[in-house]
This record gives structure tokens, sequence and C-alpha cells, in this order.
């Protein structure tokens, strides 16, 4: 039923732009919350993943922690280096560690999950706004090959130039994330979504820092995880080190 639902819903959006209109923000929000309770999104999840930095050397190793709730968090183990770093996300508040030592100015590698779980369209519009978007304004945009809703709207600089503003972006025809943009310009764009188990997923994340910083989240494996609030908390981002989760 729900997931026949989401195909109808589904239908009648990618419908609305081929006659020119734009249907209301919270009608493209419940059926994005339709489309993420349907792939088993929509609890607490765990990731294992492989991090790679553009002009780095090999890839890193990690378990990435999200709950609908507006938390995550992401511990990355690199056996070269011998390090192990930490990431914390409290919906908008985000904080990393080395080897238990705070980062006063963290890489961003861990991506705000929590909207691509939201399992209804009022529960999707709250995660936006702790996330500083503007989930009552929706636009059409375009991304590579793809047509899309804009939670959050665009903005036309000097010259014509398009500047991103904090934002959602997701398919017309799949209603499946394409993009995130956070208010500092940093950009999560999300790859093709794949089947781990019952769960349906992007397989990886790029990341695109306004400095020049470009890495890749490639997701190997996706599990429900048994992930209560109280783990993420700071303290988690000073303790020890855990180990690996089992593959």
């Amino acid at each position: 039923m729900r997931l026949a639902a989401a195909a109808l819903a589904t239908a009648a959006l990618v419908a609305a732009p081929a006659l020119g209109v734009i249907p209301e923000p919270a009608k493209v929000a419940r059926a994005v919350g339709e489309l993420n309770a349907s792939s088993g999104r929509s609890a607490p999840l765990l990731f294992n993943v492989k991090l790679r930095v553009e002009g780095g050397g090999p890839p890193a190793e990690g378990e990435l922690a999200v709950h609908p709730s507006g938390l995550a968090r992401f511990e990355l183990r690199n056996g070269r280096d011998g390090f192990v770093e930490r990431h914390l996300l409290q919906s908008g508040n985000y904080q990393a560690s080395r080897n238990g030592e705070l980062l006063s100015d963290p890489h961003p590698f861990l991506p705000p999950v929590f909207l691509l779980q939201a399992s209804s369209g009022d529960g999707l519009l709250a995660a936006l706004a702790t996330f500083g978007v503007d989930g009552q304004q929706v636009v059409l945009g375009k991304m590579g090959a793809h047509d899309c809703y804009v939670f959050g709207g665009r903005a036309i600089g000097a010259g014509g130039a398009e500047r991103l503003l904090p934002s959602l972006w997701v398919d017309v025809a799949t209603l499946e994330p394409l993009r995130i943009v956070r208010a500092d310009g940093v950009e999560y764009r999300f790859g093709p979504t794949a089947a781990f188990g019952a769960i349906r997923a992007p397989s990886f994340v790029e990341v695109l820092v306004p400095d020049g910083l470009r890495a890749r989240l490639e997701v190997t494996r996706a599990t429900r995880a048994e992930a209560p609030a109280a783990l993420f908390q700071p303290a988690w981002l000073t303790a020890a080190p855990t180990a690996p989760a089992p593959r």
C-alpha cells in the first residue's frame, strides 16, 4: 500500500512540471517522505564506507551511523597514517576530532543523511528547517541531465550566474536525492540509489568544498542499527576508539 501511494504521488508530481505548474511544497515533501519510508531509510542505519580524497592516498575506511532525528556520527580509520578521525552532526552543529583532539576546522566528510530519512512531509520540512533550508519554497532546477525540485530555491547573481542557496535537490521523476547544499557552500552530491538488502540508499556521496577539496564516500554496506539518540553525544569525539563494526 505504501509503495502504491508513493508511486501515485510521484506520477502526479512528474506530470506537474510538464504543465508548467510547480506543486505545493507540502505535496512534494509528502511524496519524498513516502519514498524515504518505502526505501527502508526511515530507521536508524549503519553504513560501511570507503573515503577517497581527490589527490590523496589509498582510501580510508569507516562506519557512518545515522538517526532520523538529525543525528549522525562517522568514525574514520586510516591504517597507513595510523589515525582515527571522528565526525559528529547534530542537525546543523558539526564537530570532529582526530585521535581524540578536537579539530577547529574539520573537513565536512559527514553528509546530513537525516534529510533522506524523514518519513513524512511534516518531518522533512522540520528537518530542512533545522539545516537552514527554506522548505516552504520549491522551484525547478537542472542538475546535469536531471530535472529537479529544489527545496530552498535558487538565486541568480550578477551576470546571470547561479548562486546556490541552502537546499535539497530531488529528481522530478524519481524523487531520489541528488544534492544537498549547506549555507557555507559545501555540496553533497548523491550517486544512483542501490539496494542493500531491504534498504535503498545512494551508492556514493561526493563531497565538494568551496576551497577545492573533493572527496567521495563509497557505500559498501548498509544495515538497520540499534542507535539510540544517547549514543550521539559530544563526549564520543574524545573517547577511546571503538572496534570496527563486523562485516
